[in-house]
């Protein structure tokens, strides 16, 4: 299972921002990506991936993604920043991997961008 999501890096308390080396700024926005599976200990165990792709924007203008992963306690994400502009609709196409290369995950999904 594949969790995703994308926000202004504003949106990102301080604090977790600067323990996970976020800038925060109100002309960017993180990417952040999980994948997790089921195992006998427990329902949705995070697995380490590997995460590759771009963002489009409405413009077709290309952003390719840079992806870092973070382990912390038992979480394990990857998070990748991306330029946005006000009201910009980006589209994102990625591939999540696992670390093992047991499995492949297309994500694609539309996310529409505020800045401050």
């Amino acid at each position: 299972m594949v969790h995703y999501s994308a926000v202004n890096s504003l949106d990102i308390p301080a604090s977790v921002a600067r323990d996970n080396g976020i800038a925060r700024d109100g002309e960017t926005a993180i990417v952040m990506i999980t994948l997790q599976r089921p195992t006998p200990e427990a329902p949705l165990q995070a697995v380490a991936a590997n995460v590759s792709g771009s963002a489009r924007s409405l413009m077709g203008e290309r952003k390719t993604l840079e992806f870092r992963r973070v382990e912390r306690a038992d979480s394990i994400y990857s998070l990748a920043p991306v330029p946005i502009d006000d009201e910009q609709t980006l589209t994102f196409n990625l591939d999540v991997t696992a670390a093992d290369g047991s499995a492949t995950v297309p994500v694609r999904f539309n996310q529409t961008f505020f800045t401050r």
